[in-house]
């Protein structure tokens, strides 16, 4: 039976290796985190053009659900508000619109190498 040798906390590598662990966690964390807004924000914006009586084509969904630009995502949102055809809801950005700025949040003006926390509870 071959035995793995797996470096733990205290050693030059373990400490390496978990340290590296855990950076790539919060960096997948904060991808997640503005992955999923950008998510919800589409759904919100198909639901809307349902209830407004618009019917998606599969080539618009494609397109607002693979969209992860938030503040493009909010101006359609916006638009769709007052829109009374798909064409206005998507027409190229113009310099009368208002594009909503991203919302300011602690995560997003905190200092460069702050970011997210995991909102798990800590085992410690």
């Amino acid at each position: 039976m071959q035995t793995l040798f797996t470096p733990r906390r205290g050693t030059i590598v373990g400490d390496a290796r978990l340290a590296g662990q855990a950076e790539g966690f919060k960096e997948g964390f904060k991808q997640g985190f503005w992955e999923g807004r950008a998510a919800g924000k589409a759904e919100q914006l198909l639901r809307l053009m349902e209830r407004r009586g618009f019917s998606p084509t599969e080539e618009t969904r494609q397109r607002v659900t693979t969209c992860t630009d938030a503040p493009l995502l909010d101006l359609w949102f916006d638009r769709a508000i007052d829109a009374t055809t798909l064409d206005e809801i998507f027409a190229a950005p113009s310099t009368t619109d208002r594009v909503p700025a991203p919302a300011q949040s602690p995560e997003r003006t905190a200092a460069p190498d702050q970011g997210l926390t995991d909102p798990r509870p800590s085992a410690n």
